[in-house]
């Protein structure tokens, strides 16, 4: 899924190959009894990996109901989670209830939602989240979160069901800064800072 307008965040980080070799072939040894030559097995063809359904909200993590540097990365993440579900639905409940009025990077993304399911449109694709970690700034009141986010490949579908736009997948690292008042409020999300050496 893609985060059109967003200087961000979300939402990944590079993924590691892991490089296989092959064993050595084997040997060839004399025998004095005749090869047996076996018959091919037909292959199975492989059985897609099932997606996920994006069009069912995420559950809030438990987590969440806390002021702690643990409550603020789970608060992070559902955030950042909900991006899939509201391309694909156009309902920004959940997304309005925890951003700030003052959150541009919020701000952008219900607007792209908004045009998009305005054209008659959804944008297929997940988001997974590889990594989350919380600090507390100020007890109780200030928090923020660094998030490993990869954002799957997505596809934009109009009415009918058709493909109008293709997004590729991105991985990124990104910061979120929150507050908590009895509750969650998400103050901003952008790229993740470069440390400083």
């Amino acid at each position: 899924m893609r985060m059109r307008g967003r200087t961000v965040v979300v939402v990944v980080a590079a993924g590691l190959m892991t490089g296989c070799t092959a064993d050595a072939a084997p040997v060839a040894t004399a025998s004095a009894e005749p090869s047996v030559t076996a018959s091919e097995s037909p292959t199975a063809t492989p059985t897609p990996t099932p997606t996920v359904d994006v069009t069912v909200p995420p559950e809030r993590p438990e987590a969440m109901g806390t002021a702690s540097a643990d409550g603020a990365a789970a608060a992070a993440s559902y955030f950042i989670s909900l991006f899939p579900y509201i391309n694909a639905t156009g309902d920004l409940t959940e997304w309005d209830a925890l951003a700030s009025p003052e959150c541009d990077f919020c701000a952008g993304v219900r607007a792209n939602v908004t045009d998009l399911h305005s054209r008659g449109h959804r944008n297929i694709g997940d988001a997974e989240i590889l990594a989350s970690t919380g600090t507390e700034v100020d007890a109780g009141r200030w928090y923020s979160a660094r998030l490993h986010v990869v954002i799957a490949a997505s596809v934009d579908l109009d009415r009918d069901g058709a493909i109008v736009d293709e997004h590729p997948e991105e991985n990124r690292e990104i910061d979120v800064v929150m507050t908590w008042s009895d509750g969650w409020t998400i103050d901003e999300v952008g790229p993740a800072a470069t440390p400083t050496t």
